[in-house]
């Protein structure tokens, strides 16, 4: 009886871990690749004269706008600086910081806000897409 249930066992617990292990190896792999990019983007050097105001907003899942399997991954610190926005373009198109799978350059955007005559608020963007390889959050 008990090479019985230990047969059973296997025919239902074997193919209910392999499922999971498919499953989930996606979704550990573009965590540890989102994990990194967040921690590659933190790391880089403010400009001169910038201070941070927080620890920024990052974002993983499916594309937006787009179709296909892709996932992308953003991150967005907010700064306060007293450097032109001139300067501040200048510094992030000299920016090399690797992208989710750090072998392309992440994209970085700028969007300027107030300008209060000493300083001025910019919010920094860092993004990359990969192909999703079978991980469920990005079809």
């Amino acid at each position: 009886m008990r090479v019985l249930w230990g047969c059973l066992a296997v025919v239902l617990i074997v193919p209910l871990v392999c499922l999971f292990l498919l499953i989930m190896m996606p979704v550990w792999r573009d965590d540890a690749r989102f994990d990194d990019f967040r921690e590659r983007v933190l790391a880089y050097p403010l400009p001169p004269k910038t201070q941070s105001k927080g620890d920024g907003d990052a974002s993983f899942g499916k594309i937006s706008g787009g179709n296909g399997d892709y996932c992308e991954y953003r991150v967005q610190l907010v700064l306060r600086t007293s450097l032109s926005q001139g300067e501040i373009r200048t510094y992030y198109e000299e920016a090399h910081i690797g992208g989710a799978d750090n072998k392309e350059k992440a994209q970085i955007s700028l969007r300027f806000g107030d300008d209060t005559g000493d300083d001025m608020e910019v919010t920094v963007g860092f993004g990359d897409i990969t192909p999703s390889d079978w991980d469920i959050r990005c079809t």
